[in-house]
Formats: structure tokens, C-alpha cells, sequence
């Protein structure tokens, strides 16, 4: 199966054939000439003839930023448009014979049947004083219709002149330049052209491309891509649409607006048709790099995707039926699976109770987390739209300052943690548990377990207040002992920030701690001690042989959480100095933050993914001493 697979990819011609960029500046558009020649006008202001080959035959620097290229009727002059009011005529030589002002930036050319040509012109933006104009060679003008508003594009057609606009309508105007209808389409438009039946094709900044007929009905709307349509063009009699966007996308439409054909065939936007010679049709992209495209091996692709998809399908069911019938014939695995399909029959009941919460497993943790792992390969972004760009996000994360400043902070802030989260709470469990008193043991207890009443934002904010280097309560008490020498803004100054926040808190008596340790020690057996104190062991004995062996269950859940709090958490940073000052408090989990504040999710991804990586560590070394020992 596989074989005929290949062999139906064979026997046809590729679709498309990319060639060489062109050197030098972008190319923001051009135009064929003949068969042999292409004009083109570069982003770096440049009038430029191509060859064949997309060699530069010719070039010429032209005063101003161009912004518009059109070629006359007869082709055989070149109209070049630009943003500093002129326009200039060429000719196939870029020798220029004639030109003149418009009251306006140029945003738009195209050449009429006439020998005139249709500019679209004006002054600011989202303002009302745009026009466009019908004029010839040398500036005089048949009519300038004003528009109102914000003018992207326009077409000359065999009776009148099209336009698009930044408020997404297309509109058209008589041979008297008499506005006859402005139609309402979907987004701001950014490229026009007419097919034969002069028909109005749009394409917009969303990806849209749209049919608009001769009256102004909206024909159909057809969304091909989340980027902006740099070129659209009716390419034969039958009616075939070849459409391009902003990232390399090259689209085949029939005459009703189905897309029949698809592919990314260039790293830049396709904003040209400069010819066709038979089945073939030119392209150029921004590059200057030209694409090829057979139109019939393109509109067969669409035949061979279902081919091959279905060839696919078949080969992937025969795979399972051979993997079947390969555990069906051992007999010990078909023993055990009859023995399985058993025991889930029998227990049928209890698998369909607990459906209802692996559903809500699956939506709300693991397809999160599976969304996340998938974005952090993307450039995921309220900037623009999704694409997949490989591993472009980790490759940044490696040059990224900030990260590895954070990486460093969060290690220090993990072991200082680790030793407050043993030590302290350890401490305090032991001397309130060795008390004789039973009172006394319940008053000290709760008195260390009410405090957790109060959130930890708010002892976050308190330690903050007693930082400050005015009136906090630190510097306050060192004036009053007379170590005024030793105040300091605890916060403020980089190699202070860390160490004070990792201070804050002092005496660390963290309740979680803490009552882990207190249940520990008490589910010690009383034997145990008794014994102890008959072989003469005394309290530190007892402590380092009886308590710490006892309770490292209990000791290691604690590491356990203390290690993925460290990891993940940046909360008490944000509120204690949002990283600073300068990167001296700065941690991953406060990038990532900061990231998703900016919209860049992909990257805010991958930074999760790769802390993930660090707690799925700490996971599974916790796992395998806890089986070690036999907890």
C-alpha cells in the first residue's frame, strides 16, 4: 500500500518550484512586462528590471519612499507612486519622461484601458481626506472623488475605478467619477484586483478574500489564513483564484471561493503576479525570491491528499489488525487479555462512577497541560497569529539574561528553604512535643497554628513595611540602639533584596511544617522511648536514633513541597520587589509572569515546560528513594 502511495506522488509535477531571492532591499511589488522582464520597486526605494532569471538588468534610486507600481496599458511605461505626493513615469529604459504632484501620499496605482491611471491618494490617517483620481500622464485629472476615509487599495476596471478601504469597504466609482456603491466586507481591505468579468476580488488584513460583483454584492467570503492578503488575482477562463498572504502562503480557489490547494512556499510574504506562460504562473515574494506554480498540478494535489489520506488510514488499520492477530496467537498473551476483558466487565459499575471525574480530569488538568507543552513550541501571542516555529523558544531562553539571573535566584532561594523548612519547624515540633504538660502542649500549639488565620499576603506586606528604610520597623529599632551605621534600604539595594526576602518570615516556623512533624512524632510508639530510656539513651540520642529515623517520611514530603513551592513560586517576590532592583530578585516563575503580562504565551510556555522538567525531576527522585526504603 505504502508503494502505491508513492507511486500515485510520482507520477505528478510538483505544484510549485521556488528560485534564488534577488539581492538588496525587499520587494514591495512588481509587475510583468513580458515573458523575459519584470519591474519591480524595492523597499529601499529603488526601481529595479529584472530578467528571466530575476537578475537585475537595470536599476534606479528614486527620490522618495515608492509605495505604488503600475504598468500602462500598452506596457510601455512604468508608473511609480510614492508617499512624498509624486508620481513619476518611466520609461522600459528608467529614463523618466514625465511626472507630477498629488495633494497627498500615494497608496495605490493601477493603469487604466484609456491610458490614464487611477491613483489613490491623502494626507494622514483615519482622517477623511483621502481621494482617489482618474489622471493621465501628465497630471491633468478627469475627476478626484473625494472618499472619506482611510484609502488601501484600488483597481482600474474597463468602465470605472474600484477602491478598498481601512474601514472594510470596497466601493466603486463611475467614468465621471460618480461614487455608485460602497459595499460593507469583514475586515480592513489590502489588496483589489478584477477577473475577467470584472468582478471584484478583495483580500483583507484577516486572511479573507472575497467576491464582489460588477453591482456590488457580495458574491461569497472565503477565510483562508489568520494572516493579511498580500496578492490576489484571477489566474484563467475558468475562473481559478491564486491568493497569497503576509507569511508565505500561496492559496488555489475556484471560481466559487473553495480553496482547492494549499502549501507555504516561501519564508516571505507572496505580493506579486508578474506572468503566466501556459500552465504556469510567476510569482514573487518581498524577497525577491520567484515562485513557479503549475496550476494543474496544484488542482490535482487536492485528488492526491485524499488519495494518500485514505491510503494512510488503510495502512494503519492493517497495522492494527496484524498487531491483533500477532498478541492472538501467543498464548499466554491471549490468556491475559480474555482475563482483562473479564475483570472490566465485572467492574463495569465502578468504571462508569468514576467516568464523570476523569472527564473532569482530562479537560481542566491534562489538556491544559498538554496545551501548555504544544504553545511552548509556537509563537503564541495576542501580536500575531499561531504558528508553529519548532524550538525557536527554548533557543531564546538559552540567551536570555533574565532567565539564567533566575535560575541562579531560584536555587538560592531553594536551599536557604530547605534548610528553614528542616530546621525550625523541627524545633519547635520536638520542644513542644517533649513537654510534660498536656496543657501546655495545647496552648503552644495552637498558639503556633493561629497565626495561619491570617493570609500570607498579609505577612508579606507586614515583613515589607518593617523594611522600610524610613520609618520600618528594622531600621526604626537599629537607630535606637545606636547602630545607625547599619541601616540599610533592605530592598532596595541588589546585594540586600535576595537575602531580605529570603529573612522574611524569621523565626520560620512554617505551620505547614510544623504540623506535619507534630503528627509525625506523634505516631511514634511510646515503647520505643521506653526502651530508649532503659538502655540509658539520653535526649540527643534519642532525637538523632528514635525521632529523625521515624519521622523522614514526614521529612521528605516536606523537602518534596519546599522543592516545587521554590521552583514554581515568585508571589512573595512580586509583592516584595516585582524582581528588583535591576534582575537581584528576579526568578523564572516571575518571567513566565511577566511574559504572559506582555501576550507572549509561546515563550511563557516554554519557560513552564522547562520548570516543569525540574519539579518532574524532583518527582521522581522523591519516588524512588520512598521505594527504596520501602515507604
Amino acid at each position: 500500500v505504502n508503494l502505491l502511495c508513492v507511486l500515485v506522488f510520482a507520477s505528478s509535477g510538483e505544484p510549485y518550484k521556488t528560485g534564488s531571492p534577488i539581492s538588496g532591499g525587499n520587494v514591495m511589488k512588481a509587475v510583468g512586462i513580458d515573458a523575459r522582464t519584470t519591474a519591480a520597486i524595492t523597499s529601499d526605494s529603488r526601481l529595479i528590471l529584472l530578467d528571466g532569471q530575476q537578475q537585475v538588468l537595470r536599476e534606479k534610486k528614486l527620490e522618495g519612499t515608492a509605495s505604488a507600481l503600475a504598468l500602462s496599458a500598452d506596457k510601455s511605461k512604468i508608473y511609480i507612486g510614492t508617499s512624498d505626493r509624486k508620481v513619476y513615469v518611466f520609461d522600459l529604459t528608467l529614463n523618466e519622461i514625465d511626472g507630477f504632484d498629488v495633494n497627498g501620499r500615494v497608496i495605490g496605482l493601477d493603469s487604466a484601458v484609456n491610458g490614464e491611471m487611477a491613483i489613490a491618494y491623502g494626507i494622514g490617517q483615519y482622517t477623511d481626506r483621502f481621494w482617489v483620481g482618474l489622471f493621465d500622464e501628465s497630471g491633468a485629472d478627469r475627476y478626484k472623488t473625494k472618499i472619506g476615509f482611510d484609502v488601501n487599495a484600488v483597481a482600474a476596471g474597463e468602465q470605472g475605478v474600484y477602491f478598498g478601504t481601512a474601514d472594510s469597504k470596497v466601493g466603486y466609482l463611475s467614468p465621471e467619477g460618480e461614487e455608485l456603491w460602497r459595499t460593507n466586507l469583514i475586515q480592513p481591505i489590502t489588496r483589489l484586483s478584477l477577473n475577467g468579468k470584472q468582478e471584484l476580488l478583495a483580500g483583507d488584513e484577516r486572511g479573507n478574500v472575497a467576491l464582489v460583483s460588477a453591482k456590488g454584492k457580495v458574491l461569497w467570503i472565503n477565510h483562508l489564513s489568520a494572516y493579511p492578503i498580500t496578492m490576489v488575482a484571477a489566474v484563467d477562463e475558468a475562473g481559478h483564484i491564486l491568493a497569497g498572504d503576509k507569511d508565505g502562503k500561496l492559496f488555489v480557489l475556484n471560481a466559487e471561493g473553495y480553496a482547492l490547494y494549499n502549501a507555504g512556499v516561501s519564508a516571505g510574504s507572496i505580493n506579486s503576479l508578474i506572468g503566466t506562460t501556459g500552465d504556469e504562473i510567476l510569482l514573487l515574494t518581498d524577497q525577491g525570491k520567484p515562485v513557479t506554480v503549475s496550476l494543474s498540478s496544484a488542482l490535482d494535489a487536492k485528488r492526491q491528499f485524499y488519495i494518500q489520506t485514505a491510503l494512510i488510514v488503510v495502512d494503519a488499520a492493517l497495522a492494527v489488525t496484524a498487531f491483533c492477530l500477532f498478541v492472538w496467537s501467543v498464548a499466554s498473551w491471549r490468556a491475559a487479555v480474555i482475563r482483562f476483558g473479564r475483570k472490566l466487565r465485572r467492574s463495569r459499575s465502578a468504571y462508569m462512577l468514576l467516568l464523570p471525574s476523569i472527564i473532569l480530569i482530562l479537560i481542566f488538568t491534562i489538556a491544559p497541560t498538554l496545551m501548555a507543552v504544544f504553545y511552548s513550541f509556537t509563537n503564541f501571542s495576542l501580536k500575531e497569529p499561531l504558528k508553529v516555529i519548532g524550538l525557536s523558544n527554548f533557543v531564546a531562553m538559552w540567551s536570555d539574561e533574565f532567565f539564567w539571573i533566575g535560575i541562579w535566584n531560584m536555587f538560592l532561594i531553594l536551599i536557604t528553604s530547605i534548610i528553614k523548612e528542616v530546621t525550625m519547624p523541627l524545633l519547635v515540633a520536638e520542644l513542644i512535643f517533649w513537654l510534660r504538660s498536656s496543657r501546655m502542649k495545647y496552648w503552644f500549639r495552637t498558639a503556633y497554628v493561629v497565626p495561619s488565620i491570617v493570609p500570607g499576603v498579609v505577612g508579606i506586606l507586614l515583613w515589607k513595611m518593617m523594611y522600610e528604610p524610613e520609618v520600618g520597623m528594622i531600621n526604626q529599632f537599629l537607630g535606637v540602639i545606636g547602630l545607625d551605621g547599619w541601616k540599610h534600604a533592605w530592598l532596595g539595594e541588589e546585594n540586600l533584596a535576595l537575602w531580605s526576602i529570603i529573612m522574611a518570615g524569621f523565626p520560620f516556623v512554617s505551620i505547614f511544617a510544623f504540623l506535619i512533624y507534630f503528627g509525625g512524632l506523634i505516631g511514634i510508639s511510646r515503647d520505643i522511648y521506653d526502651s530508649s530510656s532503659i538502655d540509658g539513651i539520653g535526649s540527643w540520642g534519642r532525637f538523632w536514633k528514635i525521632d529523625l529515623p521515624m519521622i523522614r517520611p514526614q521529612i521528605r514530603l516536606i523537602l518534596f513541597f519546599t522543592f516545587i513551592g521554590s521552583i514554581q513560586g515568585f508571589a512573595n517576590i512580586y509583592l516584595f520587589t516585582r524582581g528588583g532592583p535591576g534582575t537581584a530578585t528576579y526568578v523564572p516563575g516571575l518571567q513566565m509572569y511577566n511574559q504572559i503580562s506582555n501576550a507572549n504565551f509561546g515563550y511563557a510556555s516554554a519557560i513552564g515546560f522547562v520548570l516543569a522538567v525540574f519539579v518532574l525531576a524532583g518527582s521522581i527522585l522523591n519516588l524512588r528513594f520512598s521505594k527504596q526504603e520501602g515507604v
